[in-house]
């Protein structure tokens, strides 16, 4: 066991914040200190927590954002070992779940396999990977804030540079919390471009905080960033010059990647990004109990009892989980329906485990009619398409769902080609409006009884008569066998 302490800093928040956290500090006075300026500082608000890191006393501080949460009881625990057992690393996190609050993707990982296991000072300058409910810092490893400090956006990206100019950056390959996203957060409120513009103007700033002593990292990162942010802006310039206005359009992406900010147009992900539904029989009779043996930690599951004569008259429900999953919580109806219908699960949450979980599913329909129980299982985990049938199956649902047109970057035809059988439908079935190097764009709205001609692409200088800029008017050499909207 350790001693520990719990500072929050409380700024001024619209909501319940303050009056909850003055409660919790009555009970607990000897644990909880607070932080209570008089007013919002805004984007200044990097001096409410430097004050609060600043009355910290203990000799490892653990971050978390108002947002998030942890998932494990251990993992202040975890992290004090690992920090006591690494005396050159001046920080340590860990992996979280991107969770999105709108259910518009499925649960994400924050950090990927690729992750390395120690990072240092020239890793952290180039991009933030710590989730910001996930890291432990050495208390003497940030020092006395500079003056720039206080008035830097991303205040926590500028802590862990600080710190790793102290020490070395450790990783623990466990999920041990939860990173929530919202449309309102700071961050993910903004678009890709608007990202890609703070970003280049962080690394800008920090370079000269950093007396530009990594200048020879970061201006070769501001310059890829620089063309990305233009590509970007050519992609969206392009689609909205081509696209009708009002069109739903389906834009094949990775799942980690920000959506296109097309003004005026439906944007669509494909592949999917919700997670993946299973609905099945699971059992039948007007009462009973049977053991569902096969509860894992990355799935919800809401066994649903229907009756009557065609059993087709929903009764009640219950929404299963492992205990650690950190969506839809556990729920039913805690006392039977008024005709004595009910279902029920014990455990429930079911025990975490490394293997599948069990939990007996009780049931009556409460008159004796015939019942049947159907489970949908719905996947946390984002999952691409197993093969080219499954992603037809998912463009066809997007498509039956308004989708309109098929937009894919060009970078990413290599991997439609990897659906062989997803691009051969698609050229044999649609009718190609954009094919450059650029972007290719499919119009869903109407099927081609011919082939898509061979289109012909240059290289961006050499796309136009006028000058190296591509200013001009476009000259193919085969204009009956090219493909493109001017």
């Amino acid at each position: 066991m350790y001693c520990y302490e719990i500072i929050v800093a409380e700024d001024c928040s619209i909501d319940r914040t303050l009056s909850i956290v003055l409660d919790f500090q009555r009970w607990n006075p000897e644990k909880i200190r607070l932080v209570l300026p008089a007013e919002n500082l805004g984007s200044a608000g990097n001096r409410v927590f430097a004050q609060a890191f600043e009355l910290a006393q203990g000799e490892y501080v653990a971050l978390l954002d108002g947002d998030d949460y942890w998932t494990s009881p251990k993992k202040l625990q975890k992290q004090v070992e690992f920090l006591d057992l690494h005396a050159d690393c001046a920080l340590c996190f860990h992996n979280a779940l991107r969770i999105y609050e709108d259910d518009s993707r499925a649960v994400l990982p924050y950090n990927f396999s690729g992750q390395k296991p120690i990072s240092v000072l020239e890793d952290i300058v180039q991009s933030n990977f710590i989730a910001g409910c996930t890291p432990m810092l050495r208390k003497d490893a940030a020092g006395r804030f500079p003056e720039w400090y206080y008035n830097v956006p991303h205040g926590d990206w500028s802590l862990y540079i600080l710190c790793a100019q102290q020490g070395k950056i450790g990783y623990m390959d466990e999920i041990l919390g939860v990173y929530r996203i919202h449309n309102q957060g700071f961050w993910s409120k903004r678009d890709a471009i608007q990202k890609l513009e703070e970003i280049i103007a962080f690394h800008e700033t920090m370079n000269a905080n950093l007396d530009f002593r990594f200048n020879d990292i970061v201006q070769p990162l501001v310059s890829a960033r620089r063309k990305e942010l233009a590509d970007v802006r050519i992609l969206v310039e392009t689609a909205q010059k081509i696209l009708p206005p009002g069109a739903v359009v389906i834009v094949m992406s990775k799942a980690h990647e920000d959506q296109l900010p097309l003004k005026g147009h439906q944007v669509r992900a494909f592949p999917d990004r919700a997670g993946k539904q299973t609905q099945r029989h699971f059992a039948s009779g007007s009462d009973g109990s049977a053991e569902a043996s096969w509860i894992g930690a990355a799935s919800v599951y809401e066994f649903r009892l229907h009756g009557g004569a065609a059993q087709d008259n929903f009764l009640a429900s219950v929404t299963v989980r492992q205990n650690g999953t950190p969506l839809n919580p556990p729920s039913s109806d805690r006392e039977p329906r008024k005709n004595g219908a009910f279902i029920a699960a014990w455990p429930n949450p079911v025990p975490t485990g490394t293997k599948p979980g069990k939990t007996t599913i009780s049931w009556s329909t409460g008159d004796g009619s015939p019942g049947m129980i159907d489970v949908l299982m719905k996947s946390l985990r984002m999952q691409y398409p197993a093969n080219a049938g499954e992603a037809i199956e998912q463009l066809e649902t997007l498509k039956t769902k308004g989708g309109e047109f098929l937009l894919i970057r060009r970078e990413l035809i290599s991997w439609l080609e990897d659906y062989k059988g997803l691009k051969e439908r698609l050229d044999r079935q649609y009718r190609i409006i954009q094919d450059d190097d650029v972007c290719r764009i499919y119009d869903l709205r109407r099927t081609s009884c011919e082939p898509n001609p061979v289109s012909v692409r240059w290289p961006r200088s050499d796309r136009a008569t006028g000058d190296a800029k591509g200013k001009g008017r476009r000259v193919p050499t085969d204009t009956a066998r090219t493909r493109l909207v001017a």
